[in-house]
């Protein structure tokens, strides 16, 4: 295990340290090509160079614990994020590969990470803290980088760049007792991991759960199931109503499926999806449904879906895909070296890895 997470560790540095930028760039493009869009980070999808961290909780004596895991797209292979010597990987005090579940984000040469804590003040208030620590690659040398106040947990995150963009709740606490009231305020903030810059914008004045759909044209959707519909502009700040078409309302009293990503939005008109690209062309697909998942995203200029079709974006086709090639409950993850990256729903190292080439029925009915 020692000598795999080496290696990892090896690759990484290599890419973020030889010839500068162009290396880090290479490796982006590797797996977001046909991506200028804020990427997720959640146990769905958490993308950092040559592949993914991913957690699994630990049951330990007397407590469980998740630990981190890095999966890498070149080897197929996972390893810990911890490279002490002999270590168990058992205790949370020595193990580095503990308290690193949050967000885990590799900007520049570091990896960042949130951790929570409270704090009473003199007059018995209880305040919430999210605590940004800063650590090597591999999790160590970690340090107390910075800490936002006021925030109880966070709701959402996606990343651009080195600046993480994520929806959080502040609570209203009872005095002494420290019990929520009911009342708050949701905002959406961004933290830039560069040079500590953190600024936030409210969205509502009561406590919500807004996640964040995507990003489409320089903006990012913003809804709380049926209730918040909202658009935050990355370049200004500036928060406004939700300007693309809203999906129909299923059966259910639900909005059927929508996405915005890869530099797409899409979502349901009826029985039939229809696909926006960066210039407003719109494509109808009658009677076809979007999957109602949101980690299936637009991959490598396709639109993949889980009845086992795919949208080519640049032509409109609908392509099959090969039989087996990706399982159920599983989903493409991203492109990477010419070829794509399955992944679980299940979380966890189940990844799989199919060659461009093994995707699609090409001239087959």
């Amino acid at each position: 295990m020692k000598k795999l997470l080496t290696i990892i560790l090896s690759v990484l540095l290599l890419l973020l340290t030889s010839c500068g930028a162009e290396k880090k760039e290479t490796a982006v493009k590797e797996y977001a090509e046909g991506y200028e869009t804020a990427r997720r980070s959640s146990r769905f999808s958490n993308l950092n160079l040559n592949g993914m961290f991913y957690t699994e909780d630990y049951d330990g004596d007397g407590f469980m614990a998740p630990r981190l895991w890095f999966f890498d797209f070149d080897s197929m292979k996972s390893a810990l994020m911890c490279s002490r010597p002999n270590c168990q990987h058992n205790d949370p005090e020595t193990c580095t590969s503990f308290g690193m579940d949050e967000h885990p984000t590799v900007v520049g040469n570091n990896l960042y990470f949130f951790r929570s804590h409270s704090e009473w003040d003199k007059d018995e208030n209880l305040h919430r803290y999210k605590d940004i620590y800063k650590a090597e690659l591999d999790g160590s040398s970690r340090i107390k980088y910075d800490t936002l106040e006021n925030v109880d947990y966070i709701q959402d995150l996606v990343m651009k760049g080195s600046v993480a963009y994520f929806t959080v709740i502040e609570e209203e606490k009872e005095v002494h007792t420290g019990v929520a009231t009911g009342k708050g305020k949701t905002y959406i903030c961004s933290y830039d991991f560069t040079n500590k810059e953190y600024n936030k914008w409210q969205l509502t004045d009561y406590p919500a759960l807004p996640s964040i759909l995507g990003e489409y044209n320089g903006g990012l959707y913003i809804r709380d199931y049926n209730s918040i519909f909202l658009r935050f502009d990355l370049e200004t700040g500036e928060i406004t109503d939700w300007d693309m078409p809203l999906s129909s309302i299923n059966e259910y009293d639900a909005y059927k499926p929508m996405f915005a990503s890869g530099g797409y939005y899409g979502y349901m008109d009826g029985d039939n999806a229809v696909i926006i690209d960066s210039e407003g062309n719109e494509m109808v697909f009658e009677n076809y449904e979007l999957p109602d998942n949101i980690a299936v995203l637009p991959v490598n200029g396709y639109s993949f879906n889980t009845d086992g079709t795919a949208i080519d974006l640049s032509t409109g086709e609908i392509l099959k895909i090969n039989k087996g090639v990706i399982p159920k409950y599983n989903y493409v993850l991203c492109y990477h070296d010419g070829s794509y990256i399955i992944y679980s729903e299940f979380g966890g190292d189940n990844f799989k890895k199919v060659p461009e080439d093994e995707m699609f029925k090409r001239g087959e009915e």
